[in-house]
């Protein structure tokens, strides 16, 4: 077990408030990074800063065992967990009209559209009945 203090860098300061956390090794700590950077990206994501700071891991001697720049952290992909226990459910494949129909649906949910009312049944000033 190691114990990791994590630690804000923006440019050349860090922040002197830090955290600790007893971690398996160093792919826990950057895991346990990552989870932080988000925590804080959706506390405070509307400073532009938080984009060009780094968060500092280093051990219980003040070695430094990682530095990683949130944006990486926000962006690095992540590798699914092997679980046995896990129980998944069989995906049925897609229907026919239902993989034709899904770019459609997709573009009409990425415009924000409505749907038409059925021919005929517009009514009011601009569509006198």
């Amino acid at each position: 077990m190691i114990q990791a203090h994590f630690t804000i860098r923006l440019g050349e300061a860090s922040l002197p408030a830090s955290a600790a956390q007893c971690v398996a090794d160093v792919e826990a700590a950057r895991t346990a990074a990552r989870t932080i950077v988000q925590g804080l990206m959706r506390q405070h994501g509307g400073d532009p800063r938080l984009l060009a700071a780094s968060l500092v891991i280093t051990d219980a001697v003040g070695a430094t065992l990682l530095e990683i720049p949130f944006f990486d952290a926000l962006y690095m992909p992540v590798e699914p967990v092997a679980d046995s226990d896990r129980r998944t459910r069989p995906v049925a494949p897609p229907s026919r009209l239902g993989a034709a129909v899904r770019p459609f649906r997709k573009l009409v949910d990425a415009l924000g559209a409505r749907e038409m009312p059925p021919h005929g049944s517009l009514t009011g000033p601009r569509f006198p009945a």
